[in-house]
């Protein structure tokens, strides 16, 4: 008896113990695929697949290091200029900020300067430029 109240707490603890693992670490596992609009079209092509860990690790740090603004029911002008996995990303008109709507919570962040060119170039490989 005292074996199986021993297995059942070893078990509930290993349970509880992968419970705490943050939310945004379970992507570090995932690939992001990054789609880009092509142009006057309501299609999209694959132009990265983001599996190296730093750069995913980069991905959900500036995801985590934001606010979000929660719930909102944001309508853009035009459909998403990326896709990355479950969020829509548009480049602001000024060519210099990223937009982002995670879709599966309709959560809204427009970042920095910085974040956003940081974001672009792991996304895209290609630098962020102001038009």
């Amino acid at each position: 008896m005292k074996k199986w109240v021993l297995i059942f707490c070893v078990l509930m603890l290993s349970i509880v113990g992968c419970g705490k693992q943050d939310v945004a670490e379970s992507y570090i596992n995932t690939t992001f695929i990054v789609k880009e609009r092509i142009e006057d079209t309501f299609d999209y092509k694959v132009i990265n697949e983001i599996e190296n860990k730093n750069s995913a690790q980069n991905i959900i740090n500036i995801f985590k290091n934001v606010k979000w603004e929660t719930n909102t029911e944001r309508r853009m002008a035009t459909e998403p200029d990326y896709r990355m996995n479950n969020y829509a990303i548009w480049i602001t008109p000024n060519g210099d900020r990223l937009e982002i709507i995670n879709k599966d919570n309709s959560n809204y962040v427009r970042l920095t300067q910085e974040k956003s060119a940081e974001l672009f170039k792991v996304m895209t490989r290609n630098e962020l430029k102001s038009r």
